[in-house]
């Protein structure tokens, strides 16, 4: 897919934003949520300050992606760490486009002086395991059976990368 712009997320890409989270709510797999995400909701977390982010791709007009850096936690030691996430519009996988998408998370950490990145993955989902193994991160561990999806017991995938030369 060529001419593919990534940018910082606006209110505007909310209805977007929700509508590709909510497909894969749908679809299953990358996510234990069952709740639909709201267009207020998502236009909330957008406009939270750095070090959280959020980011589009948009291709011929449409928004096909986003990509998001959030705390992974409020405790003071945490401060240079977030957790990542990014999700394609189901028919723009393959394309690159998640390529795109998580060199612009990893610049805006770099940007903002975070040190360490986290995904969590259902385990099942071999593909973006090695996806973020091809963008530099790592397998640190599995919680087994940590979510239950449609009677099912699922184990999730911590994964993290490190930003080395971040100031402490």
């Amino acid at each position: 897919m060529n001419k593919v712009q990534v940018r910082k997320a606006l209110a505007e890409d909310a209805t977007a934003i929700s509508s590709i989270y909510n497909q894969h709510i749908d679809i299953g797999g990358s996510t234990f949520d069952r709740t639909y995400w709201t267009v207020n909701g998502v236009c909330q977390l957008i406009v939270k300050p750095a070090p959280d982010a959020w980011f589009i791709a948009e291709h011929a007009g449409q928004i096909v992606g986003w990509s998001a850096a959030r705390p992974h936690s409020a405790r003071f030691g945490y401060r240079y760490t977030c957790e990542t996430a990014i999700y394609l519009a189901p028919e723009s996988t393959g394309c690159g486009i998640g390529s795109l998408l998580q060199s612009r998370i990893d610049q805006h950490c770099i940007e903002s002086g975070l040190h360490h990145a986290v995904a969590k993955i259902i385990s099942d989902n071999e593909r973006s395991i090695s996806f973020h193994q091809r963008h530099g991160y790592e397998i640190v561990g599995v919680q087994r059976e940590i979510g239950n999806m449609n009677g099912k017991w699922c184990d999730v995938t911590i994964m993290q990368k490190i930003f080395h030369g971040s100031p402490p």
